[in-house]
């Protein structure tokens, strides 16, 4: 199995006619008020799998904040027949302690990484200069 690419973005919505995928406000670079604070989001994973694997597949994954874990769970998914499928985590509430840099991988049942990692630089907002209206 191969993990063809991965993404993160602050939400998703799939049509429920065609099943198309629409990712809103990608994730690269995120600016907190204040630490510790907490994320929502969407990762995506699109994975292929080879011939004579099973529909049914498990990896791992791992979420991890300048090298040290935060999160890590399995993931069971199904291929139902086709060459292709698409893995959709919605994750609401992820706790960040400080800022760094935060990184999102799909690893094997050997622990090997599946594909690159999807990374997301998580800073510290300046502070508004005093005087300054509010952003709307």
């Amino acid at each position: 199995m191969k993990l063809l690419f991965m993404t993160c973005a602050q939400s998703s919505s799939v049509d429920s006619q065609t099943g198309r995928l629409s990712l809103f406000h990608l994730l690269e670079q995120v600016q907190a008020p204040s630490f510790p604070t907490a994320m929502s989001l969407t990762l995506v994973g699109m994975f292929a799998r080879e011939a004579g694997e099973p529909d049914d597949q498990s990896v791992r994954l791992k979420v991890e904040l300048d090298g040290t874990a935060i999160f890590d769970s399995a993931v069971n998914f199904s291929f139902r027949g086709k060459q292709r499928s698409r893995v959709l985590m919605a994750m609401n509430g992820v706790a960040i302690a400080s800022a760094g840099r935060l990184s999102f991988s799909f690893l094997n049942g050997d622990g090997a990484a599946l594909g690159a990692p999807w990374e997301v630089i998580v800073e510290k907002a300046a502070p508004a200069a005093a005087g300054a209206a509010p952003a709307p």
